[in-house]
This record gives structure tokens, C-alpha cells and sequence, in this order.
């Protein structure tokens, strides 16, 4: 039996983006040791609904996390894995630091960097937003005319190498075009791509050196934007047998091969299908995504994306998706600044209904945020369905 003085440390890095699974399903207490190493605040390490045991979070700089795996190495195998997208390339690289198996894919930056994600995508054939990328902003009269020739109006701005929407802003005017370069010029790491009219939806594989395993698609509510300012987040799963989803887990084939799949993780691709039934890459994680798709995926598959991205990373056996009738969806209802949750609706299938802190009393918040986090979940699609309509519309929060 193992003992606390031989059990391995497994290190999961935080930086931005919080775990939202029980990380000892994934390094069980009687085999592992598990510590969260974050170069940000503690308190952000874990999000606020995640259930069961929550592992101790160490603080440190992230110029020092190098040298304080190796004081942990010295008395114990240690194992380095992330869900992170601030932290995989530094992940891959104390990995590789360590002696530990890479398992990473093999060009982490293709993943990473949106401007040569899209250069690599369309070199291979498949379909991008139109996009202009900026080293650094030039002068507004510089690139105003080049974006209205290349892109058009509306046009969406992203920094190349972020993350859960952040920085992202749609300039539907000439006026807001002007405005965003003057405010941004001369600053480094952004893009400029076309706006794309359509449904937008999802697809995630586990990868393992080069093969592709579907595990689940899904359709989103709408642009992941505008939450700030009340937007409800949201979407469902694809039933497995529709062709949306054999459509899905053909294109994140296709952009595996564009991007590489050396390596073992989860890839998670969102795209569009535009009102001419053109479908397009709009982003690319090389790892599990956000949100409560995590639980989409275990209800929907039996696989828990997150669950399956860390056990990947660390060698560990994940279990193979399976065609499950049940189908899932996810909804994020914001509390704005003076609301709070104030009802629940009645809903007629399985759910899970979170209040977060910030909707329990008054939101003093400035902007903005998730106030209730709620998952559906039934065998019979129409009742899904009505469940994802009353939550979509019900009025949760209020003065």
C-alpha cells in the first residue's frame, strides 16, 4: 500500500483560468498528493461551484515555479499537468525541464497563438474568419482603409494570445472602427477578423499521438460575449447521431492535422455555420474547454473533459466515450450591478441549479457577472429543450 512518504505530487498550474472538477477523481488520495500552484490569487484557484475535496493551493512567481518543482522532485516523483491556457506553454516546458513525458502537442503555440492557429488552418484548406493581424496598431489612417477592404464591417477585435473572450470586441460601425484603433495604437499582439453571421457551435476529441476520439459535439446560445452587460451563455449537446456532429468531429480531425497531434490532450474547437451553410474555425483550445461543458460531456459521453485533459497529461488511464441517450445543456444567467437572484423557475427535467456569491445579496459589482449556473439534463430532447427555453427567459435576478 502506497504511504504519504513514497505517494507522487501532482501539480496542477493556475494562472487565469479555474479548475472546475474535483482534481482527486483524477489523482485519488490514497495513491497521490495533489497541490495547486498559482502566481495568482489562491481564492481563484478553484470555481465557486466546483463539488467535493479541494486540494491545497500554493502561491508562488512564476519565475520561481521552476525551482520549486525541483525542490519537490528531490523527494518524490512529481507529476506536472495544467488546464490552463495561461500556463501550458510553461507547463510543456517544466515538463520537459523535469524528464517527464511530453504530452503536450508537440507545437503548443499553433494552439495558442490565433494569428498562426488561422495562418496554419487556412494553409491546410480549412475555412477562417477573413483576418488582418498587427504586430503593433499602426496609425488609425493607416489601417482604417485596409480594414474596411480585407475584413468589412462588423469586425471582431482579439488579442492573438488570450483566452475566454477576454479583450474581445465587435466594431459594428466606422465610428467604433476609428475609435478601437485610436485607442489601441501602437500597442502589440492584436487582430482584426471578420465578423460571421451564422449558428456557432463546438466539437472535443481526446487526442493521443495523432488519433482523434470524438467525445462530444455541442451548439452554443449565441456569441460567448456580452456577459458584462446581461448576455445569458449558454448552449446543449448534439445528439450523436446527427449529421452536425459527424460534421464537427470531421472538422476538428481536420484541424489536428493543421495544427499537429503529436502528444496526448483534449482538443476543443468552436466554429461557425454560416446562413450559407459555409462552416469556419472561429477558435482552438489544446485542452478542455470552459464553462459547464466539462459536465456536458460526462453526462452526454461519460468522459469529463477536464477530468480527461489532466489524466492525459499525467499518463493516467481515461475511459473511452460512450453513446449515451442522455442529452445536456448549460446556461449562465448574469446578475447585474443592484440585482440579485431573487426566483427560481420550475423546470421539468434533471437540473442543477448553483446561486453564486455574487447573486446571494445585492451585486455591488460595476459590471456584470455570473449570478446563477444552471445544468439540464433528460433523456427526451423536447423536454430539454423546454427546460432550456424557461431558463433562457425566466427572470432569475432582479432589483
Amino acid at each position: 500500500m502506497t504511504t504519504a512518504a513514497d505517494r507522487p505530487l501532482a501539480v496542477v498550474l493556475h494562472s487565469r483560468q479555474p479548475l472546475t472538477t474535483d482534481v482527486t477523481r483524477v489523482f485519488p488520495p490514497q495513491h497521490w498528493d495533489v497541490v495547486v500552484l498559482t502566481d495568482a490569487d489562491p481564492a481563484q484557484a478553484y470555481r465557486e461551484d466546483v463539488p467535493g475535496t479541494r486540494p491545497v493551493v500554493r502561491t508562488a512567481p512564476r519565475d520561481t515555479w521552476a525551482a520549486t518543482l525541483r525542490s519537490w522532485s528531490e523527494r518524490r516523483p512529481v507529476e506536472i499537468v495544467s488546464n490552463d491556457e495561461y500556463c501550458l506553454l510553461d507547463c510543456a516546458a517544466l515538463r520537459a525541464e523535469s524528464g517527464l513525458a511530453t504530452r503536450h502537442p508537440e507545437h503548443p503555440v499553433n494552439y495558442i497563438d490565433k494569428v498562426l492557429m488561422k495562418e496554419r488552418l487556412t494553409a491546410a484548406g480549412v475555412r477562417t474568419p477573413r483576418f488582418l493581424a498587427f504586430p503593433r496598431v499602426p496609425e488609425p489612417k493607416q489601417a482604417y482603409e485596409e480594414v474596411l477592404d480585407h475584413i468589412g464591417l462588423p469586425a471582431v477585435a482579439k488579442p492573438r494570445r488570450e483566452a475566454n473572450s477576454r479583450g474581445v470586441s465587435i466594431l459594428r460601425t466606422q465610428d467604433a472602427l476609428r475609435a478601437w484603433l485610436a485607442e489601441r495604437r501602437g500597442q502589440e499582439g492584436w487582430q482584426l477578423e471578420e465578423f460571421l453571421d451564422g449558428t456557432f457551435h463546438h466539437a472535443n476529441s481526446l487526442v493521443r499521438d495523432g488519433k482523434l476520439t470524438p467525445v462530444q459535439a455541442g451548439t452554443y446560445l449565441g456569441p460567448l460575449l456580452d456577459l458584462t452587460a446581461g448576455r445569458r451563455l449558454g448552449g446543449w449537446t448534439v445528439p450523436h447521431c446527427d449529421p452536425l456532429a459527424h460534421r464537427a468531429h470531421e472538422l476538428n480531425r481536420q484541424v489536428v492535422d493543421a495544427l499537429g497531434g503529436g502528444g496526448a490532450f483534449v482538443v476543443h474547437t468552436e466554429f461557425a455555420v454560416t446562413r450559407d451553410g459555409e462552416t469556419a474555425v472561429v477558435e482552438v483550445a489544446a485542452r478542455a474547454p470552459g464553462a459547464l461543458l466539462p459536465d456536458l460531456s460526462r453526462l452526454h459521453a461519460g468522459v469529463n473533459l477536464e477530468e480527461a485533459h489532466l489524466a492525459l497529461q499525467a499518463g493516467l488511464p481515461v475511459p473511452e466515450p460512450v453513446r449515451v441517450a442522455t442529452e445536456a445543456a448549460w446556461l449562465w444567467i448574469p446578475v447585474l450591478p443592484g440585482e440579485r437572484h431573487r426566483t427560481t423557475p420550475r423546470l421539468t427535467g434533471n437540473h442543477r441549479v448553483d446561486i453564486r456569491q455574487a447573486a446571494r445579496t445585492t451585486h455591488r459589482g460595476e459590471a456584470g457577472t455570473v449570478g446563477v449556473s444552471v445544468l439540464l439534463w433528460h433523456n427526451d430532447p423536447e423536454v430539454l429543450a423546454a427546460d432550456v427555453r424557461t431558463a433562457a427567459t425566466a427572470a432569475w435576478c432582479g432589483q
